[in-house]
């Protein structure tokens, strides 16, 4: 795979992390307005649930970001024969790519139940 492709990609990787950071944050003040609103026992349980799930994400994207820089920076500085790159770096980028996508479903998954709850809270 090229180089020049594959630091793109780790663009776009960055870019679909700081969006779900940006999301989370979001969420994290709707959450704090939900609780205002509303403090029952099964809502605040779920709330904390939330809140855990936000932290546990927010920490795996910031070790997932710097393993992501490192390899930018890898792939930067290192030469390869016609711009083309070894199977190892090959293999991280394809596992981070999976990462990625993973954070970002899950996240999905987890920003459209919270939408509901919110809206539910609201109606």
């Amino acid at each position: 795979m090229n180089k020049e492709i594959i630091l793109q990609e780790i663009e776009s990787f960055n870019r679909t992390l700081d969006f779900v950071q940006e999301e989370q944050s979001f969420i994290k003040s709707k959450l704090s307005s939900f609780l205002d609103k509303i403090v029952l026992n099964d809502s605040l349980v779920w709330a904390e649930t939330l809140h855990q799930e936000i932290l546990n994400r927010e920490s795996a994207i910031q070790m997932l970001k710097n393993d992501i820089s490192k390899l930018s920076l890898e792939l930067k500085t290192k030469q390869f024969v016609n711009n083309i790159v070894d199977a190892k770096v090959l293999a991280v980028f394809k596992k981070y790519k999976q990462q990625v996508g993973y954070i970002e479903i899950q996240f999905l998954k987890s920003k459209q139940s919270a939408n509901e709850k919110f809206e539910s809270a609201i109606y």
